[in-house]
């Protein structure tokens, strides 16, 4: 049943279905609907194709980027406090790898809306001049620049079991599951299989929609995926879904810089209805990037590699949506890249956040989500009956730790770590003792983030926090 969908190809699992003609037939359960314990994944032969990301970087992984941090932005935005009121994280790369694998089994009219899903629309900041295409579609040879994507974030991928509950890793572990689920018994087609496996490294699972325990399969999917107790997910199916979608997302990573333990204090911050509170928060002296931009301030705390944590703040006594856009992300992340890494004292709230979406929800709508679906790569007749993707985040002093998240919250174990990781054989964290001196920077009101990766600028994780919650 384990996805493991981005772990480097020669530790996965795969369930490989031979003799494939001009359709595939996946053999499965009867309609007596068995009970269903486990999904296990169904691909084709072909071989996943090695892409390097710079021979995709400026006609496809620059118009890629720009797509998901629209996309993100709209998420995000639409999650708004998320079911708590005190904020949502998503991931824009997860919802991306979903839809683009959609777009491959797509024709016709489903295939130009689902290169026109976008989020923000009419905003052409972040890499398209105007008028340009700035969803999917304005990416050159779609397939080949997620092959190239995935293998660029499959540096990071693993098992998320083989995470300590309280320790992050020197070197981060991002894992997404993606799930395209499809009848049992049905006809997909074997170049639609074959585009999964050669570009997107997958293929499909093939469950018994009406059978009364698909829910517990989907939820132990969903747990391995993001080392969570959940149990079940939110996916609504009944016997009459022909296709389903899910994604999840998790991350663990030690910051490159850490917090000191002793350094966390109660300390007064703006939620984002402007009324105070008093939250946990850590505050030392750390490496990191600084920018005060127009109409927005931003901080970039490293992981190990290129990935990091951004913070965006709006100006004191703003308003949270006003930063929560494709136009502002991209210009802090932009801004952040150009400014010099320097000691600054930092104080910043510890948090978690645990959220699911639907999907499309705000996104562009698609007939790949009605009647009108036209989709032969996965059947004839066949819609999306239901998608949905998931996001867990917990920042504390050392890094992010999700310590098995519950469907409804992410508990903090970082505030219990001891010891100090590393990168290499060099220390996480501990200003050079002779830097004297630092600028500082307090994250004392509502703000965005994204977890993104510096080497292509893509956003692996973006959220909120309204109200810090840390548990």
């Amino acid at each position: 049943m384990r996805d493991f969908a981005s772990r480097p190809r020669r530790r996965r699992r795969r369930t490989l279905i031979a003799g494939l003609a001009a359709a595939m037939t996946l053999a499965g359960c009867s309609s007596g609907h068995p009970a269903v314990t486990t999904l296990e994944l169904a691909r084709s032969k072909a071989t996943f194709q090695e892409v390097g990301i710079d021979e995709v970087r400026a006609g496809g992984a620059e118009p890629l980027v720009a797509a998901t941090t629209r996309i993100g932005a709209t998420l995000t935005a639409a999650a708004g406090g998320g079911a708590d009121g005190a904020g949502a994280v998503v991931s824009p790369w997860g919802v991306v790898a979903l839809l683009a694998m959609l777009r491959a089994g797509a024709t016709g009219a489903t295939s130009a809306q689902l290169d026109d899903v976008r989020g923000g629309a009419g905003d052409n900041h972040g890499g398209s001049g105007a008028g340009a295409p700035v969803g999917l579609g304005a990416v050159s040879d779609l397939n080949r620049t997620m092959a190239a994507m995935i293998g660029q974030v499959e540096q990071w991928s693993g098992d998320p079991g083989s995470v300590s509950p309280t320790t992050p890793p020197a070197t981060p572990l991002f894992q997404v599951g993606r799930a395209v689920l499809v009848p049992a018994l049905t006809e997909v087609r074997r170049d639609f299989l074959d585009t999964l496996s050669r570009f997107y490294d997958t293929g499909v699972y093939p469950a018994d929609f009406g059978s009364a325990t698909l829910g517990q399969a989907l939820g132990e999917w969903a747990a391995v995926n993001s080392a969570s107790t959940w149990t079940a997910t939110p996916l609504r199916v009944d016997s009459s879904t022909r296709l389903a979608l899910l994604a999840t997302a998790y991350l663990a990573a030690g910051w490159r810089y850490p917090f000191p333990l002793s350094g966390t204090s109660t300390s007064p911050f703006e939620n984002a209805d402007h009324t105070s509170a008093a939250v946990p928060t850590m505050h030392g002296t750390v490496l990191a990037r600084v920018v005060h931009g127009s109409g927005f301030d931003a901080l970039q705390l490293d992981y190990g590699t290129t990935l990091c944590l951004q913070i965006v703040l709006p100006p004191r006594g703003g308003s949270l949506a006003d930063v929560v856009t494709p136009a502002v992300f991209t210009a802090a992340r932009l801004a952040l890249a150009a400014a010099p890494i320097a000691p600054h004292l930092v104080s910043l709230p510890r948090w978690q956040t645990t959220t699911w979406i639907r999907l499309p929800g705000p996104l562009a709508a698609t007939d790949a989500f009605s009647d009108d679906a036209s989709l032969p790569g996965l059947g004839s007749g066949v819609h999306v009956g239901d998608a949905r993707a998931a996001a867990a985040l917990t920042v504390g002093e050392k890094g992010t730790v999700v310590a098995r998240p519950t469907a409804g919250t992410t508990p903090d174990g970082a505030s219990s770590v001891n010891g100090q990781p590393t990168v290499g054989d060099q220390p996480v964290g501990g200003t050079p003792a002779s830097q004297t001196g630092p600028d500082p920077f307090a994250v004392d009101r509502a703000f965005a983030y994204s977890v993104v990766d510096t080497a292509t600028g893509l956003p692996l994780l973006m959220g909120t926090v309204r109200i810090p919650e840390s548990g």
